[in-house]
């Protein structure tokens, strides 16, 4: 499937004087093994950079803004998607690059905690019941549906203690709990944060996850959505979280002397591109 996916932000001076010399970065996608970049334009022009954990970001650098004024640069992406099945295709890796894997992506932050009494009750019933990795990541997603009640986009992210205590959460507490069920066992994650696309102008906010397993390498794994090694088309992925728990869609950046409040919105729009449109 061929998607045309039109991101505008909007940055606001809310304050009482100029902001002057801030500068933007602006997340838009990361790579994954479904989705091909056709084109990507930036108005205005800008730096695109390949950042930590494979993230393409734009630099924006942000004119003058007196009291009230609006910025509102705009991107506009063509990208292929194809349904993906990463479990058919091997990937044997030296136990020295999974051995600093585990350091890196088996660690406790914000959102994923995995010393959690709860997180660990579960991760040791999990762990009674599975003999590998593999089995480890299926059951703990499949603890993961069956615990926490799918809600509709909640406001603020609760992440998995919290969701293993209440029982409920919207996509984004469901990766985060199996995030911290899997790194509790050394088995390494990280979380994806995108959109779905369900044929609408306005694709869905998505959060799901990514899991390395021995002889297969990083597969992803959607705990909200019940899927295992496998993404459909509808997908469009663009902030890897791994290093850290939570990178900002947009970041905004201005000099010490700036300290005037700034409001950022983001609208991102979705269609099919068919016979050559653009």
């Amino acid at each position: 499937m061929r998607l045309l996916v039109e991101m505008q932000a909007n940055i606001q001076n809310r304050g009482t004087t100029k902001i002057r010399d801030g500068k933007m970065v602006w997340h838009l996608l990361t790579d994954m093994d479904n989705q091909f970049v056709e084109g990507l334009d930036v108005f205005p022009p800008a730096r695109v950079l390949d950042k930590a954990e494979s993230n393409m970001v734009a630099v924006i650098k942000i004119p003058d803004l007196n009291p009230g004024e609006s910025f509102s640069p705009t991107v506009i992406l063509r990208i292929d998607t194809i349904t993906r099945d990463w479990l058919m295709e091997p990937l044997p890796v030296p136990e020295n690059d999974l051995r600093s894997l585990r350091g890196i992506y088996c660690s406790m932050q914000r959102y994923w905690e995995i010393e959690d009494s709860i997180v660990q009750e579960l991760s040791e019933r999990i762990a009674e019941n599975s003999g590998n990795d593999e089995a480890y990541a299926r059951l703990a997603l499949q603890v993961v549906r069956e615990r926490v009640k799918l809600k509709t986009h909640l406001d603020v992210r609760l992440g998995a203690a919290e969701a293993a205590k209440l029982k409920e959460g919207d996509c984004d507490e469901h990766a985060d709990l199996f995030i911290a069920l899997t790194r509790t066992v050394k088995i390494p994650s990280r979380r994806v944060v995108g959109h779905f696309f369900r044929g609408r102008d306005e694709p869905e906010p998505h959060a799901w996850c990514e899991v390395y397993l021995e002889d297969k390498g990083w597969i992803p794994v959607d705990p909200a959505l019940g899927r295992f090694g496998s993404l459909s088309e509808n997908y469009f992925s663009r902030i890897r979280e791994g290093l850290v728990s939570e990178r900002p869609t947009i970041q905004v950046m201005m000099n010490r002397s700036n300290s005037e409040p700034v409001n950022i919105e983001e609208h991102v729009n979705m269609r099919v591109i068919v016979n050559g449109d653009s």
